[in-house]
């Protein structure tokens, strides 16, 4: 291996620096960047990026203002992150890249594929929107995860988030989740301010318009009862997305990759190996 779960690495994009881990083997199939949620770090997918590793050369970077990448403190949009993706990918040589982007990530995974096609090899968007005025707005238990009380620790709000973001009774059934969420919160805790600053970039995003030109293979993977983001906003992008397929995870949440682990690797293996035979 090339990376490890412990190791972090930086490298330098403009006059900033964004923190990444990186897991492949000697010969990788191809590149996978995997871009982490609202409030999330690199940290968040590191059970994936471990297992993918494997067979594929699987990145991920903390987005800026978050994690183990510089601080910054000015308003950006989703572009913006997409913008820093393609940076990164650019700076270590890891395009063209397969994107997987869950919730937030998943919306800056589509502005990376329409700002930088040359970078994207395919898509895979997890648990997420086009946005715009068309959306399904969360459910009221889905609006109680993003606005838990600013002065909560860190590490009881990564409990009580996770658990509203889950299928009722995943957080009961899984208290070893909830442990790793509340320990990664430790370790990469978010401050208000930043939080609100990734918040409001997600408002004002829109594809809608833009899907069409999504022209890479695409896979569309969501909870059935996700409350954050409802499903309805999966199937705008899978009927927006020409070709794009979607799966449906029964009984599931926001978080397909905790709640359906088994079966979200399998189903993101397969759709890597179709491309890459």
């Amino acid at each position: 291996m090339t990376g490890s779960a412990a190791a972090v690495r930086r490298v330098s994009i403009g006059d900033r620096v964004l923190a990444y881990t990186e897991v492949a083997p000697a010969a990788p199939r191809a590149n996978v960047l995997f871009l982490a949620w609202l409030g999330g770090s690199r940290l968040g997918w590191q059970p994936v990026v471990e297992a993918l590793g494997d067979a594929y050369r699987a990145l991920a970077p903390d987005h800026r203002d978050t994690g183990d990448s510089e601080a910054f403190a000015d308003p950006y949009l989703l572009a913006d992150l997409a913008d820093d993706a393609a940076a990164l990918l650019r700076a270590v040589d890891a395009a063209p890249a397969f994107v997987v982007g869950l919730s937030m990530g998943g919306m800056v995974a589509q502005h990376l594929a329409l700002r930088h096609p040359d970078l994207v090899r395919g898509l895979v968007l997890v648990s997420t929107t086009p946005g715009g005025a068309g959306s399904t707005p969360a459910t009221e238990r889905g609006r109680a995860a993003l606005f838990l009380p600013a002065e909560m620790d860190p590490q009881e709000r990564a409990r009580q988030a996770l658990t509203l973001m889950t299928y009722e009774g995943f957080a009961a059934a899984h208290p070893e989740a909830l442990d790793v969420a509340a320990a990664n919160a430790a370790r990469h805790p978010m401050s208000a301010e930043s939080f609100k600053r990734q918040f409001r970039a997600i408002r004002a995003h829109d594809t809608t318009a833009d899907l069409a030109r999504l022209a890479v293979p695409s896979l569309v993977l969501h909870g059935e009862r996700d409350d954050l983001i409802p499903l309805p906003n999966a199937q705008r992008l899978a009927v927006g997305i020409p070709g794009a397929e979607l799966r449906v995870y029964p009984a599931t949440g926001h978080m397909p990759h905790l709640e359906r682990p088994v079966q979200f690797l399998r189903d993101l293996r397969g759709f890597l190996e179709a491309q890459v035979r």
